[in-house]
């Protein structure tokens, strides 16, 4: 029972991280259906179906072991894939557990992906109810992802999840060595004198009780050298008593209960990026967000003057079902609750 109860648990995570069905702008989409030469196509597809059953394995085998050894497999397999001349314009669209995400300007490509794994933890003696030293496998997850510059020869930036050892990052400009860890599910793109800036939307499993969305910043230095994050979430409160970390932000979180269905998504009908407010049940609550939940009101940024203006409240009357702002559909259908992660370790 055990068993199957955290098979399917992990299932839940698996089926309903990617918070909104990832489509390819229509420019990309055009360049996406040139075609490569005959030979190196047929290698390409040939190697998709092999990571097609690599990939399902990292999804949805209920033995850790099993998908960590299915992910470290991948990882060479996809780069070799990728190596192969023009791969760029192949879409590997049989890889539905990878994320696969088109800036407007189909510049480059995105992937990201999530390993589901556990870790042994020692518990202390005096901690145990049996007062003898316990081992007991911890839920954990991995982010991977690559970005891969569209051109001829591969150009590519793998991306290594240090989210565990930053602090908390609303500040910090990240590169590829030090990722914050995440599955794309969305992307949209600005631009101000000549520079392109890509807005990214993920989402983070952070512990067994708490996830996280993200909005980051995705940019090009003068060296084409990726870099995450930059100063354009601008707040500006009428009530001078709100306590805020500062005024400008490189990075921007909401974090809640792991039970919790959340919005967070760039709505085009708005022409702005709407999320639910989320808040304590109770004031004892207050400063910890595994116990978040939305409160019904939303907030919003809205791209002004060359960055993203904080809207305290983006609707001022009350809402029916019809009027509901954007709530992302799930890439494999719409799930019952929001993810969880396995709370007892490997299945044996």
């Amino acid at each position: 029972m055990k068993k199957t109860l955290t098979a399917l648990l992990l299932l839940c995570v698996t089926l309903s991280v990617f918070s909104q069905k990832m489509k390819v702008p229509t420019k990309a989409k055009v360049i996406v259906s040139q075609t490569m030469k005959k030979a190196d196509l047929q290698k390409i597809k040939l190697m998709q179906d092999t990571l097609h059953r690599l990939s399902d394995k990292i999804v949805y085998d209920t033995i850790a072991g099993t998908r960590r050894k299915a992910c470290y497999a991948f990882i060479p397999k996809f780069v070799s894939a990728l190596k192969l001349e023009n791969s760029f314009y192949f879409p590997f669209d049989s890889l539905q557990a990878v994320s696969k995400l088109y800036p407007a300007d189909s510049s480059f490509r995105i992937f990201t992906w999530q390993l589901f794994f556990t870790v042994p933890v020692k518990l202390a003696a005096k901690y145990s109810k049996t007062g003898l030293d316990t081992v007991f496998q911890k839920p954990a997850v991995r982010y991977y992802g690559v970005i891969q510059m569209r051109s001829k020869e591969l150009k590519m930036f793998p991306l290594y999840d240090a989210s565990d050892t930053l602090s908390y990052g609303t500040d910090q400009v990240l590169t590829p060595q030090n990722w914050w860890g995440q599955l794309y599910y969305n992307i949209i793109q600005q631009t101000v004198s000549g520079k392109s800036y890509y807005t990214l939307f993920g989402f983070e499993v952070a512990d067994p009780l708490t996830r996280r969305k993200i909005i980051d910043v995705l940019t090009f230095d003068d060296k084409g050298q990726p870099k995450f994050g930059a100063p354009l979430f601008h707040f500006k409160y009428e009530d001078s008593t709100r306590t805020k970390t500062g005024d400008t932000l490189s990075r921007f979180f909401i974090e809640y209960n792991n039970d919790a269905g959340t919005v967070l998504n760039y709505d085009k009908d708005l022409e702005m990026i709407v999320f639910d407010h989320v808040a304590p049940p109770s004031e004892k609550s207050k400063g910890a967000t595994f116990t978040y939940v939305p409160d019904g009101t939303y907030e919003g940024f809205k791209w002004i003057s060359n960055h993203w203006q904080w809207i305290e409240k983006v609707f001022t009357f009350a809402i029916n079902e019809n009027d509901n702002p954007p709530i992302p559909v799930p890439l494999f259908g719409q799930p019952k609750r929001q993810p969880e992660l396995p709370k007892d370790g490997d299945p044996k």
